[in-house]
Formats: structure tokens, C-alpha cells, sequence
């Protein structure tokens, strides 16, 4: 039996090549813009651990200092909001650009603003979506450790009972992982282009898609293997040459920063410190450019790859059959 996730790799090939070259400047430029929150995936990651000193005392009870400062704690909680509304923007603008990449993939023209208020409802959807299966998932790991773990406050168990609650909840999470990566990425690969497709809403695309992969299960399970690997291969290079380029960048702002430098008297002064946080912004904003330049080969082959696939296990979800018979002549 032919396998599907084999057979549309060089497939993939051709149809991004004929599709970014040759190099059409604007077009590349809107594609980097895209291709940059969409490789930046879905910008809400697990809580973060601050991590801080702690004193043990000689029952072996970790305990936080006795009073923490009112305006240290403003400023962390200041801080945790800046940092999770920035995880939210980012999230929400990245499901927006996920529907953005397929159109302009599908349609072959790229219309970032047009298509982003297209797909603005979809997008947010897709973003409370993925949202709720992170909360789902995170919930049950802390109901497993409110009904089976330790008792008590958090801030007073022993680390004896810390390493109970890990060892408890270890196995639950090596489950859980997978099948949250599993679902996000099937719904992004797939569901998102059956919506795309069909005008659908998301639980509405999983229950259009559903069929099709249950019917071609080992197709998809091909898939999943191929499509690890490739995104292992992909982010390797993408690293490559965006971590070259950073370098390459690097140098000619580090001369022009270490000459303002010694322009000024060899001391940082106000006007110094000026001109070096201004070389900084500069650099950071160039190393973003290339970065999103340097995603959208990879980007476009990857989801391209995508698309052949669900067009090849269903007829009907074909998003892309001209470029499909082009490369298959």
C-alpha cells in the first residue's frame, strides 16, 4: 500500500518551489510575516517556575520567606501580567495567521489584512480551542493531585511529599503530552483547512475531518512518524541559518558599538547608552526579519505538505488540487 506521508514530500518540494520562485520580493515579505507567529506556534506554553531561594528547616519543610515586600509582590503580579498578556496577543494573533498561511497557500496570493479579518472569528475560536484542551489537560494533572497526592497546603509539604506528587503525576504527564501535542497538531494541520474549506467552525471541522481519519488511520499514523521527522530536519536548519545569520549581523553592530564607545570617552554615557540601545533595537528587529524570511521556505513546504496529504486521503478536502495536477503531470 502506498503511503501518502511518503510519496507527497517531493511533492511538497515542487509545489513550494513553484510557488516562491521565482522570488517575488512583496510576496515573500508578507509571507515572512505569517510564516513568523505561525513557526512561533501557539505562543501559550506551560506556567513558568520562578525559581527562588528557599530555606530548609530541620523537619525538611521547604518554606518561602515569612514576609515578602508589598511592592515586590506588585511588581511580580505586574510582571506575570504583562508577560501572560503577551502569551494571550501573541496566541491569538498566531491561530489568526494559521487560517491566514492556508488561504494564501490555497489561493496562491498572499493578503495578510484582508484575510486576517476574514479569519478573525476562525482564528479565535482556534485559539479557545487549544487553550482549552492546555486548561483541560493541566486540570486533570491537579485533580489527580488533589484527590491522590499529599495533604496539606503546597507551601508546607516535606520534600519527601514533593517527590511523591512528582512521582504521581510523572506518568500522567508522559501521557498527556503527546496526546495534547496530537490534538494541536492535527487541528492545526488538518482541522484548520477543513474550515478553511468548508466555512466551518473548529469542533464543526473535527467532526468533517473525523471520518477521513479513521478511515485512513495507518495514512495518518504514517504521517505522524514523517511529519515528526521532517519538523526535526526543519528546525534544524532553520537554527543553522538563522544562528549564521544572527552572527553575521552581530559583527558589523559590534564595531559600530565598540567605535561609539570609544568615541565617547571610553565611559557610558548618557549619549552612549543612547546610541548602543538604539544599535540594539536595530540588530533585534533585523535577526526577527530573518528569522521570518528564513521560515518561509520551511514553513510553506511543511504546510503544503499538509495539505497533499488531506488532499489525497479525501477527494473532498482538496485544497489545492491545481497545484496538486501541476506537479504531478
Amino acid at each position: 500500500m502506498s503511503l501518502h506521508a511518503v510519496d507527497d514530500v517531493g511533492d511538497a518540494i515542487d509545489v513550494t518551489r513553484a510557488f516562491l520562485f521565482p522570488v517575488d520580493r512583496s510576496r515573500w515579505l508578507r509571507l515572512a510575516v505569517v510564516a513568523f507567529f505561525v513557526a512561533g506556534g501557539f505562543g501559550l506554553n506551560g506556567p513558568t517556575n520562578v525559581g527562588s531561594s528557599v530555606s530548609s528547616s530541620g523537619s525538611g519543610v521547604s518554606e518561602l520567606p515569612e514576609t515578602i515586600p508589598g511592592d515586590v509582590l506588585a511588581i511580580l503580579a505586574l510582571v506575570a501580567a504583562v508577560v501572560v498578556a503577551v502569551l494571550v496577543v501573541l496566541g491569538v494573533i498566531g491561530s489568526i495567521m494559521e487560517f491566514v498561511f492556508v488561504e494564501s497557500l490555497r489561493s496562491e496570493a498572499v493578503h495578510v489584512r484582508r484575510y486576517g479579518r476574514r479569519y478573525l472569528g476562525a482564528g479565535l475560536r482556534l485559539f479557545a480551542f487549544r487553550l482549552g484542551v492546555f486548561l483541560l489537560a493541566a486540570g486533570l494533572v491537579a485533580a489527580v493531585v488533589y484527590v491522590a497526592g499529599p495533604t496539606g497546603p503546597v507551601l508546607t509539604w516535606t520534600d519527601a511529599q514533593i517527590l511523591s506528587a512528582v512521582l504521581l503525576v510523572l506518568p500522567l504527564i508522559v501521557l498527556l503530552f503527546p496526546l495534547v501535542a496530537l490534538i494541536n497538531g492535527f487541528t492545526v494541520d488538518f482541522v484548520v483547512p477543513v474550515v478553511v474549506l468548508q466555512d466551518r467552525s473548529i469542533l464543526g471541522g473535527w467532526r468533517r475531518f473525523w471520518p477521513t481519519l479513521r478511515s485512513d488511520l495507518w495514512q495518518y499514523a504514517a504521517y505522524v512518524l514523517v511529519a515528526f521527522l521532517l519538523n526535526i530536519v526543519v528546525g534544524l536548519a532553520a537554527a543553522t541559518v538563522i544562528g549564521i545569520a544572527a552572527v553575521a549581523l552581530a559583527i558589523p553592530f559590534l564595531l559600530v558599538g565598540l567605535a561609539a564607545f570609544f568615541v565617547g570617552g571610553g565611559t557610558l554615557t548618557t549619549v552612549v547608552i543612547a546610541v548602543l540601545v538604539v544599535l540594539g533595537l536595530v540588530y533585534v528587529a533585523l535577526v526577527l526579519a530573518a528569522v521570518g524570511l528564513v521560515q518561509v521556505p520551511l514553513q510553506t513546504f511543511l504546510r503544503y505538505y499538509t495539505l497533499l496529504v488531506l488532499g489525497d486521503t479525501d477527494d473532498d478536502l482538496d485544497l489545492i488540487p491545481d497545484q496538486r495536477t501541476a506537479v504531478r503531470k
